[in-house]
Formats: C-alpha cells, sequence, structure tokens
C-alpha cells in the first residue's frame, strides 16, 4: 500500500519541524528552546498525519537548528535523546517512514573543497537525526546531484568518487534526484548505477528536463535501484505553479495528473508518495479526497 505524506510543516495545525533563528542569535539556550520546540511539533504533527493515515513525512532540515554549523556546539543528540527515542517508536509502531532533504547548497561535486565540506557535515546531521531517531536505513536522505559545471560528465564521475569517500553509515541513507534542470532522470540512474545510490523520481523535474527516453522504459530501472533494505522507491509529486519560474510548487496538486503518476507508478512497481505543495497537508488532504475513487485514495 503507498504511503502518502508531505514535507516539513502542517497547515492545518499550524506545527512546524523548521523553527529557527538568525546565526547571531543561536545561543545555547536559543538552539535548546528551538530544538524542543521543533520536536515536540514533529510527535505532534506525527500523531495528526497517523489520525489522516499519512504514513510518510519530511522532517524539516533545520529541525536541530544550525545543527552542521560550529555554531551549535550542543550534543543535541544526547541532550534529547529520550524525546528522539519516543518519536522514533511511535514512528515505527505505526509503519511511518520519515524522510531528510537537505537544501540547494548540499552540493557533495562542488569545486569547493569548503562547499563540499559543509555538504559532508549537512549530510552527517541528516543521517544523524534518523539514527538518534532509531529508523533503520528505509528512512532516506535525499539529494540531488549538484552542478554541471560545463562538463557533466566530468561533474557526475566525481560525484561518484565523492560518494565512495562517503562513511557507510552516511551513503547507506542516501538517494539521488534529477532536477528541472542539468541532470535529467536518464541522468541520475547512469549516476545510481555507478553508486549504488538508489534514484528518486519527480514528475515535475521530468516535465521540465525530460530524458531522451520514455519515462515508461526508465521507471521500472528507477524503481529497481531501491534494494530490499532500500524500502518502496519514492516519488515526488507537485505540480507547477501560474505565472512564475518553472519548477516552482503550486499551491495544490492537480488531481487528474496526480491520478495519472499514480497510475503510471503503480504500472512499475510499489512506492511511497511524497507531495511536494506549499499546501502541504491541507494540499495532501484535497487531492485525495478528490481523488477518493482511486484505489490508492
Amino acid at each position: 500500500m503507498t504511503r502518502f505524506g508531505y514535507a516539513c510543516v502542517s497547515q492545518m495545525t499550524g506545527r512546524s519541524t523548521n523553527h529557527a533563528c538568525q546565526l547571531k542569535s543561536a545561543t545555547p539556550e536559543k538552539l535548546r528552546e528551538l530544538i524542543a520546540r521543533n520536536l515536540t511539533d514533529l510527535r505532534a504533527i506525527l500523531e495528526h498525519n497517523l489520525a489522516h493515515g499519512w504514513l510518510l513525512f519530511r522532517i524539516g532540515s533545520s529541525c536541530i537548528p544550525f545543527a552542521s554549523h560550529p555554531v551549535n556546539t550542543l550534543r543535541w543528540w544526547d541532550e534529547f535523546a529520550a524525546p528522539l527515542a519516543e518519536i522514533g517508536a511511535f514512528a515505527r509502531a505505526n509503519g511511518m517512514r520519515l524522510m531528510m532533504h537537505p537544501g540547494q547548497y548540499t552540493i557533495l561535486n562542488s569545486p569547493s573543497e569548503q562547499t563540499r565540506q559543509a555538504a559532508r557535515a549537512e549530510l552527517d546531521y541528516s543521517v544523524r537525526l534518523l539514527e538518534a531517531l532509531g529508523m533503520d536505513d528505509q528512512h532516506k536522505v535525499v539529494i540531488h546531484v549538484g552542478g554541471v559545471y560545463g562538463d557533466k560528465a566530468g561533474a557526475s564521475a566525481f560525484f561518484v568518487q565523492q560518494v565512495a569517500e562517503l562513511p557507510v553509515r552516511i551513503r547507506r541513507r542516501l538517494t539521488i534526484e534529477h532536477e528541472e534542470r542539468g541532470y535529467t532522470l536518464e541522468d541520475v540512474l547512469s549516476i545510481s548505477q555507478q553508486s549504488g545510490l538508489p534514484a528518486v523520481y519527480d514528475n515535475l523535474h521530468d516535465a521540465l528536463n525530460p530524458s531522451d527516453r520514455p519515462l515508461d522504459d526508465l521507471l521500472p530501472q528507477i524503481f529497481a535501484t531501491w534494494g530490499a533494505e532500500d524500502g518502496p522507491p519514492e516519488v515526488h509529486f507537485s505540480s507547477q505553479a501560474a505565472g512564475v519560474r518553472p519548477g516552482t510548487h503550486a499551491h495544490d496538486a492537480d488531481p487528474d495528473a496526480f491520478s495519472a503518476v499514480l497510475q503510471r507508478c503503480a504500472a512499475a512497481g510499489d512506492f511511497d508518495l511524497m507531495l511536494e505543495a506549499k499546501g502541504k497537508d491541507a494540499a495532501l488532504h484535497k487531492v485525495l479526497q478528490t481523488v477518493k475513487g482511486n484505489e490508492y485514495a
């Protein structure tokens, strides 16, 4: 059965896993306050999601504010071990899947060593959070390949090299996603096969940056990059917002396109679906109500 979810913030409850502050305000006391608030909201969001049958959720990257920055010197995984363990136990008991998706500046194949170091630190934090929650390797960290830098083949090879140098505990969690510019789904499939990382299909990215090969040929191969230890493939769905930059997520999901993606993906195998919409859980509730006759709703 497909698990549905959304990212970071619940509009229906007014709760968020991304409460943060400016760097200049990031004292240990302020960070403890924000972490406690984010974890309280995370638990409440998961309870809310369970009540609606939504078993997939992306935790905000600021759940532990500045976790990958030197300003945060807290051993937060120890200080907050009890609530983290309790949240993870709740998620596991109810068959929930928790994901992370570091921001756009997490670039492993950057020419800048400083940028690569920052990316590795962010990945270490993302994995540490999932570990502190007690979640196994089916609970993933999604990243993009990064830049093309005028040489896609060279940049792809450098990405594969950088992945190979990561600690095993990080590498086991990583998945890669194609983009609306740069790397297509077909590109990411090739990189997945070289790196061993599972690949994520995103309908909007594919529409804006299509592969040369047909999607129906690629999807089964994309899904096959997920082994039994990885859990079902993750799929991202969004609709394009009108009149703005291509790739900008709409507030709601187009129900016809949503149904079409469900049917297309079902033909390739089991999967979980993350809705990327500005309306968050309200948008997910709306589209699932609209497609209620669908076997996935």
